[in-house]
């Protein structure tokens, strides 16, 4: 089951910002979104026209959620009034929450999205109980008091000093032996072709205080005019990969990693605004289909149950150049059996497969043509059935072989079991098998080009079982 995280923001029409853009990249990141509104605004992605602050109504929503589900992360975006921190303060203290602050007062388009001086009251109220906050440079000047123009990678004292001023506010009060936060200051600084952000990650052992600094470098992408709900999509991201229990350090990473890639496909609205992409590029798409005809076939016939491992059965796609696991498609969860039918754990995602996902990338190193892999349970008959009565080519993997160096990685096992199953010709076989070693379950491995061609190669090993 996917994570929990909850969004607790204001809503833009145009969805490129506020709490849609969190929902939207909440379930990007694979965490499951629950949502509570802050405030309704009256905005385009160029033009802020008000908002109406919802916080009569906010307990009630919160109430209802947390009365429910079990959330320990949350996102916080727009705070319009002193009400609505009350509020979130006391729900943050109540169910012990992880918050991820993003404290925007200001629009995109310069207009205020809260009361005039309400900043004070979320720095005296909220600052102390979140555990990472995510400002902009203006944010960050504001709340540290400090003049942060001009900053570059060679100038970093006064970013830095910012840094560690606003994370001593996250501190206060902190009562833990031990404590890890964190403050992202985005778009820290720029130089005439990268923009970078700065990390403070600051870690308390027995009230002793240490910061440690990354710095995250990127191209600067010219754009004529302003890229709506950047904010929005950063700080959710964070939440979310920290939900999927990343540390602090690994889900801000992650984050960028996300947000970069993002960052390279725009949306521009007919009123000259621009919107980061959110939404998923024809190649994924095509990639998930496929994966859906493999499993709509599968769930046709209760034989397919009797191929399914221990450990599950995986079906994992890629795009045509992946460089990465989050580039290659798989099904949340597994797939398992209900009511003697093949039955998917949870949906069709990028990211979310491991041992099929790397599979793949190993593969791909030898033939870029296999796009495809599923696992399939192990039986010495059916090895013997397919090598006797297809012309699917088979290859045994035999762990006994691996040096000891390459057991105790499982990427390095991966690219091992191809290399060593590769043919002369630098052709992947239809099938990798292996008998096991102990604590690893012996496995039938299925490759193929696309959803048509493992199609075929299921139908000859299917037929074979139904023969039997």
């Amino acid at each position: 089951m996917n994570p929990f995280c909850l969004t607790i923001a204001g809503a833009d029409p145009t969805s490129g910002a506020g709490i849609q853009a969190d929902i939207r990249t909440l379930d990007r990141c694979g965490v499951y979104p629950f949502s509570v509104i802050t405030a309704i605004t009256y905005q385009t992605a160029t033009q802020f026209y008000g908002y109406k602050p919802l916080s009569d109504e906010l307990d009630k929503q919160l109430d209802s959620i947390f009365s429910v589900y079990p959330i320990k992360y949350v996102k916080i975006g727009m705070i319009p009034d002193i009400k609505t921190i009350d509020i979130i303060s006391n729900y943050i203290k109540k169910f012990n929450l992880t918050v991820i602050l993003d404290p925007v007062s200001v629009a995109s388009t310069g207009e205020r999205l809260s009361n005039e001086g309400l900043e004070l009251e979320i720095e005296r109220c909220l600052f102390p109980l979140v555990t990472i906050i995510t400002p902009n440079i203006s944010e960050a000047a504001f709340y540290s008091n400090k003049d942060l123009n001009n900053v570059t990678t060679e100038n970093l004292d006064e970013i830095k000093d910012a840094a560690e001023i606003l994370l001593n506010k996250l501190f206060l009060n902190g009562n833990s032996e031990y404590e890890e936060k964190a403050v992202v200051i985005k778009g820290a600084g720029t130089t005439d072709e990268e923009i970078f952000d700065l990390v403070c990650i600051g870690k308390k052992v027995n009230n002793q205080l240490t910061y440690e600094f990354l710095i995250f470098r990127k191209v600067k992408i010219p754009l004529d005019g302003n890229v709506h709900g950047t904010g929005c999509i950063f700080s959710s991201a964070i939440t979310a990969f920290l939900a999927k229990g990343n540390s602090i350090e690994k889900a801000i990473a992650m984050a960028e990693d996300f947000f970069d890639y993002k960052f390279q496909t725009f949306i521009k609205l007919p009123d000259k605004g621009i919107v980061i992409d959110l939404s998923l590029s024809d190649n994924k798409l095509i990639v998930i289909n496929q994966i859906k005809e493999i499993y709509n076939y599968i769930t046709q016939s209760k034989e397919f149950s009797r191929l399914i491992p221990e450990v599950r059965m995986n079906i994992s796609g890629s795009i045509p150049n992946p460089t990465k696991k989050e580039d290659i498609a798989g099904i949340e969860g597994r797939i398992t059996v209900v009511d003697g039918f093949p039955k998917a754990s949870g949906e069709i995602k990028f990211g979310v497969s491991d041992h099929t996902a790397r599979l793949i990338l190993a593969a791909k190193e030898f033939d870029t043509s296999i796009n495809f892999v599923m696992n399939l349970k192990y039986n010495p008959n059916l090895i013997k059935l397919i090598q006797e009565n297809t012309d699917l080519e088979l290859k045994e993997f035999i762990r006994e072989t691996q040096p000891e160096e390459i057991k105790k990685k499982e990427f390095s096992t991966m690219q091992w079991l191809i290399k060593e199953s590769v043919g002369d010709n630098g052709k992947i076989p239809d099938i990798i098998w292996d008998k096991g070693a102990i604590g690893k379950e012996p496995m039938i491995r299925l490759f193929g080009k696309d959803s048509n061609n493992m199609i075929i190669k299921l139908k000859k090993i299917i037929s074979l079982i139904i023969e039997k």
